[in-house]
């Protein structure tokens, strides 16, 4: 294997690659970029379009109603999120399947499992939700938001059922065109459906409706594009079932840490807080995660392309991949973090005049995700290096942390403690992932290079701050904005990118170029 060598002392020939580790590097940002030219445009998109979902209801809809809706949506997410911990063995296994009924199999069989434990969730919240209802005083509507979202679980399953087949399948365009447009785009439209009909149940019923569709269309184009079919028998059939479910399983078992990690705090709002607390909560987190993009872009194509360079005992390449990503991750979360933070209340007040009471607990929303994103695609590496069991112990230990903080913040800060609780948890669970990674792997995000837009971030807070003070009001956020991001880039220019960042980065503009008309 190549000695490995850190990113600033690489050699500057792009084009020749002595180093066996270098090429194998080159094919991975080439995988990486062709991702990430569909799926970043994509996940802005994404996201533009839930947050205008979003203020179309906390604007149409008083922000209590809001809450019961959203609290409702976000319970049903939570058991979402545990049907889906099955879900990976999908984007592990499509990539490296040697047939076609290979991949029949794993699709067919992952993607039955999946929707079958969706299927039984539904039903049980379904049974549930009048007695939820009660135990959290939420009264009758509530009970009615958990019922119509009970009933289309395993519809809203099927959906990210299909976008991890078109990912493990590597269709990316698809994979955008259906998650990142398709449903967005379907669902704004069922919101303002909803808003000038006045009904915000029937927003619930069509939420997971146009889901079900959406799905479905993706599974469809699969069969014809890429030939595939139903199946559960053939040769080796069974070793591939118990395969999948061995590798699944810990993970399953781990969404059930991680998802009352990431959803458990709604149980807590349905018990101690307000209806108003929930919308807050919900619209913080949705903010927040506006300083994930860049993360969320590296990820698209990051299993496929981890999977293969571990498969082929490729450590130093998967190093340095590791390396880059992680950089211009951080990058890209600075230039998102500070005018989020600068401009608090008038981001805020777009949700709302109910709202901007609560921009001052807005920061450490985005802290949170910060820090989130800080060591890069942490999770998926020891998913796709197959630790899926460390894991499970890291999770496992960070959620029993948590119901011993949370709780009782909660319950004696109300809303501040449980953001609190939230910033605490994301910090933690980045911190143990990448120690177990480096444990198991020697694998570590951090060098020097991820201190510079740290130090490119203080000029564009300066320049956001200065308008804030000077302008104000929008065309503040609009000047402080670009100019501060203007600062920023010059800042990043003079302290200057390394060999592989300048590599990844010409691949993406390559790529954008010949996509260009």
């Amino acid at each position: 294997m190549a000695t490995e060598t850190t990113a600033g002392t690489d050699a500057d020939d792009d084009d020749e690659f002595a180093d066996p580790a270098d090429a194998h590097l080159a094919d991975a940002l080439e995988r990486v970029a062709h991702g990430a030219v569909v799926s970043i445009p994509g996940i802005l998109l994404e996201r533009g379009l839930m947050l205008a979902f979003t203020a179309v209801l906390t604007n149409g809809f008083s922000a209590a109603a809001y809450g019961v809706f959203v609290l409702a949506r976000r319970i049903q997410t939570l058991f979402r999120s545990l049907a889906l911990g099955f879900r990976a063995g999908l984007s592990r296994f499509l990539p490296n399947a040697d047939a076609q009924a290979e991949r029949n199999l794993v699709a067919t069989f992952g993607s039955l499992l999946v929707v079958g434990v969706a299927a039984a969730f539904g039903v049980g919240l379904f049974l549930a939700a009048p007695a939820l209802s009660a135990a959290t005083g939420r009264g009758a509507r509530f009970a009615e938001f958990l019922r119509v979202f009970a009933v289309g679980l395993p519809a809203s399953v099927w959906l990210w059922t299909a976008s991890e087949l078109l990912r493990g399948l590597e269709e990316v365009t698809a994979l955008n065109v259906a998650l990142r447009v398709g449903f967005p785009a379907a669902q704004l439209l069922v919101g303002v459906a909803g808003l000038l009909s006045g009904n915000l149940l029937a927003v619930a019923a069509g939420v997971w409706a146009v889901a079900g569709i959406v799905g479905t269309a993706a599974v469809v184009w699969l069969a014809r594009e890429r030939g595939l079919r139903p199946r559960l028998r053939g040769v080796d059939a069974r070793r591939l079932h118990r395969r999948y479910v061995r590798y699944t399983m810990p993970l399953f078992l781990g969404s059930i840490a991680t998802s009352v990690q990431r959803l458990g705090f709604y149980p807590l709002i349905a018990v101690f807080l307000t209806d108003v607390a929930g919308g807050v909560f919900a619209v913080g987190v949705l903010v927040g995660m506006l300083v994930r993009l860049p993360l969320m872009g590296v990820n698209q194509l990051m299993p496929p392309v981890a999977a293969a360079l571990h498969d082929d005992d490729q450590r130093a390449a998967l190093k340095r991949l590791y390396h880059a990503t992680s950089r211009l991750v951080l990058v890209g979360v600075t230039a998102l973090a500070v005018p989020v933070v600068v401009y608090r209340t008038t981001v805020m007040a777009a949700f709302g005049p109910a709202f901007v009471d609560y921009a001052p607990l807005l920061p450490l929303f985005v802290l949170a995700q910060f820090f989130a994103c800080a060591a890069g695609s942490v999770g998926i590496l020891l998913m796709m290096t197959d630790h899926q069991r460390a894991l499970l112990v890291v999770n496992g230990t960070l959620t029993a942390a948590l119901i011993v903080t949370a709780v009782p913040l909660t319950a004696a800060f109300g809303l501040p403690g449980l953001v609190g609780g939230y910033l605490l948890m994301l910090s933690l669970n980045n911190g143990l992932e990448v120690a177990a990674l480096y444990r198991l792997e020697g694998l570590q995000p951090l060098t020097p290079a991820h201190t510079k837009p740290l130090v490119a971030g203080v000029p564009l807070a300066a320049v956001a701050l200065a308008a804030k003070a000077l302008v104000g009001g929008v065309p503040g956020v609009v000047a402080g904005t670009a100019l501060g991001l203007a600062a920023y880039a010059a800042a990043l220019s003079w302290l200057g990118f390394d060999r592989v960042e300048r590599r990844l980065l010409g691949t993406l503009a390559a790529r954008y170029a010949r996509r260009s008309p």
